[in-house]
């Protein structure tokens, strides 16, 4: 069944004529998934996600929850946020600083839309407070807490609601990395074992990697690719999209000949055998892709000359010119010396090719 599904939406800002944020946005979310909008800053993705919410009025298309409609320029439907099924996490928490945690989870069950007597009230706050792992944490302040357990709070807040849509805005941004990866287990755990459906918008590849049943990147307003997080990392659309999920090194080249059901790409006078894409087409100009991970100094390989090498974490990190580009490599043990000669290896079938801009 479909939870959410968004058709044709338009926002602008400013007006008829204002500034187009997001352009006939298509996205159908299931009952139970967890979707992650993954972008950089100002791609449309929290506008999306205030939308859904309903903060924030589209300025078209049509828009629906478990089936039924919340949003219609043509019919003129708008359904107000406190009666859509949904629960919010803020990037900022949005908790009352000035109340326990056990006072600010079971103030939205007694004066929300659910509406719990006191004593339902406690003994839900109660159980999500241990589902949470912070039920020894109910008589303290908001700011007695660190900001991971400030941010388990407001999870437990929108849990204990039980709606059947979470919205997450950057849920993890304010925590520190290691904290961040326990609390992302955590928070996919909550919403599989509940069957809520999860949207969750990120900046951050490892939230979307960590989180996410599927993922959406969006730029400029629009969504570019949404597939299986693996998928999406493995077999990029784009150079761009590659980008997000980690660092590649880039040359440019041209389809120079097909066989076999490959092709091979010259950058310069190299061959470079890769998959062949549909797309593909003799002489059309490409950009070759490998990620740094699947390259290495070899004995054998493309030669280069190193032009920089520091520490970086446990690793080396090299800056290495091949004359049709710079190349990043990582290595362990001592730092090579600027102008060095060495040779770079590629894993077989690492190399993706994207169309040239």
């Amino acid at each position: 069944m479909t939870a959410i599904a968004l058709a044709k939406i338009e926002k602008r800002f400013g007006g008829q004529n204002g500034i187009l944020v997001l352009d006939g946005l298509d996205l159908t979310i299931a009952e139970g998934e967890s979707y992650v909008l993954l972008g950089q800053s100002g791609c449309g993705k929290t506008t999306t996600l205030r939308m859904i919410a309903g903060l924030e009025e589209p300025t078209g298309g049509e828009m629906t929850m478990n089936g039924s409609t919340v949003y219609s320029r043509e019919n003129r439907i708008w359904v107000a946020p406190e009666r859509r099924p949904i629960g919010m996490v803020f990037q900022s928490y949005a908790l009352w600083p000035t109340m326990t945690v056990m006072q600010n989870v079971r103030f939205t069950l007694e004066r929300g839309r659910t509406r719990l007597s006191r004593a339902e009230a406690t003994a839900r706050t109660r159980e999500v407070l241990d589902m949470m792992q912070i039920g020894h944490l109910a008589d303290r302040r908001i700011t007695q807490l660190s900001g991971g357990q400030q941010q388990r709070v407001a999870l437990a807040r929108a849990v204990a609601q039980q709606p059947r849509i979470l919205l997450m805005d950057e849920p993890l941004s304010n925590l520190d990395p290691q904290l961040r990866s326990d609390v992302r287990g955590e928070i996919r755990k909550v919403c599989k074992s509940l069957g809520t459906t999860a949207v969750i918008v990120t900046h951050d590849r490892d939230d979307a990697l960590g989180l996410a049943d599927r993922v959406g990147v969006m730029d400029r307003g629009k969504i570019l690719q949404q597939a299986a997080p693996s998928e999406v990392m493995n077999d990029p659309s784009s150079l761009f999209i590659a980008r997000l999920f980690g660092e590649m090194n880039a040359l440019d080249g041209h389809v120079a000949s097909f066989a076999d059901g490959n092709a091979v790409v010259a950058v310069g006078s190299r061959p470079f055998p890769v998959k062949r894409y549909a797309w593909m087409e003799l002489g059309q100009k490409v950009v070759l892709g490998a990620r740094p991970s699947s390259q290495f100094l070899a004995q054998d390989g493309i030669a280069g000359i190193i032009v920089e090498s520091h520490l970086e974490g446990q690793m080396h990190r090299n800056k290495v010119d091949i004359g049709e580009g710079v190349m990043t490599i990582y290595h362990e043990g001592a730092a090579l010396a600027v102008g060095e000669r060495v040779h770079v290896a590629t894993r077989p079938e690492s190399w993706m090719a994207f169309p040239a801009r």
